[in-house]
């Protein structure tokens, strides 16, 4: 069974977005200001599962549609250069 964890969209003070990923087994939070860090972080908190987890996204009311389009746009080029490599 993986390891839940959740990935939250949320407005920050500096009028951008962040993304609060919580691991939901221990409570272990970290804020990532963007889908690098996103990436890296999810990357090190899943070692502890042997990478078996399941990412729960979710989105604040106040997100802006400029800065939901940004990280959509972020996570497709994720996807592409994840694509490209395999």
């Amino acid at each position: 069974m993986p390891a839940i964890f959740t990935a939250n969209v949320e407005e920050s003070q500096d009028n951008s977005w962040v993304i609060r990923l919580t691991d939901t087994e221990d409570s272990r939070e970290v804020i990532c200001k963007d889908m690098d860090d996103f990436s890296k972080q999810l990357s090190v908190l899943g070692d502890d599962y042997g990478a078996d987890i399941d990412v729960r996204w979710s989105k604040n009311d106040d997100v802006t549609d400029e800065h939901f389009y940004e990280l959509h746009q972020q996570m497709a080029k994720i996807k592409e250069e994840l694509d490209v490599s395999n």
